[in-house]
């Protein structure tokens, strides 16, 4: 039976496996990209348990200079949000959400959904209940895009609240056909996964966090590093 003949080739050994793992694990956490101006978080490609007409969602995320109010922001976020699908997974609702997104009007958004032929948004809570001419606006402006789509979509405005006890900033509207209380129950849990809406941008440390140790040397892990602000200098100011 062969051996190993020394340290180095056990650790070239323990880097390929280390390699191998890598790959497989890219591969396993592939996820399909339905456009080119967000990136896909997380997708469930079809129905997934009994929730409504085969309800599923993805998760994904865009880089907004707007906060979940449309308050301009000295840098930029990333914002999460959620789209909710039904049994077709009808990828129409992409062009209409990219639409509004270059419309400047992504940012209050944390679900989205298409159901028989309607675009459903669900928005902050803080948005919803902005002064009733700038809501009006924007659901005017949410109209606009989706008459403008080739097949053109009505669209219903509702809001979400991630507070527990506030169900008056819980409107749902039609994004899934079920019992309110089960719909109510499906996005809160989503957003407690995902954390949706806008928030900084934290850049990462580290891609794989500490490799597995090799033997011979010493197992003992370096510190976490501590999350640094960003940008590392201030906000720079336009200029004028």
């Amino acid at each position: 039976m062969s051996r190993l003949g020394g340290s180095g080739e056990t650790g070239a050994a323990v880097e390929e496996s280390i390699s191998t793992l890598r790959t497989k694990e890219l591969a396993m956490n592939a996820v399909r990209q339905y456009s080119t101006y967000f990136s896909c978080l997380y997708d469930e490609p079809g129905p997934v348990g009994s929730l409504g007409r085969g309800t599923h969602y993805s998760v994904l995320r865009s880089v907004e200079w707007l906060d979940v109010q449309r308050r301009r922001l000295p840098i930029p976020h990333v914002h999460d949000f959620a789209v909710i699908w039904d049994e077709d997974h009808d990828e129409r609702v992409i062009d209409a959400i990219e639409r509004i997104y270059l419309a400047g009007l992504l940012s209050p958004v944390q679900f989205i959904g298409e159901r028989k032929g309607c675009l459903t948004v669900i928005v902050a809570s803080p948005h919803y209940w902005t002064p009733r001419n700038e809501a009006d606006a924007y659901k005017r402006a949410l109209e606009a895009i989706g008459q403008s789509l080739d097949d053109p979509w009505p669209v219903e405005i509702g809001c979400f609240d991630r507070r527990m006890g506030s169900p008056q900033n819980r409107i749902f509207e039609g994004i899934i056909s079920a019992a309110e209380n089960r719909v109510e129950l499906y996005l809160a849990n989503i957003d407690s996964l995902w954390e949706l809406g806008t928030r900084p941008f934290v850049p990462r440390t580290s891609a794989w966090g500490s490799p597995p140790a090799i033997p011979g040397q010493s197992s003992i892990s370096p510190p976490i590093p501590v999350p640094q602000p960003f940008p590392p200098g201030g906000v720079l100011p336009p200029s004028t």
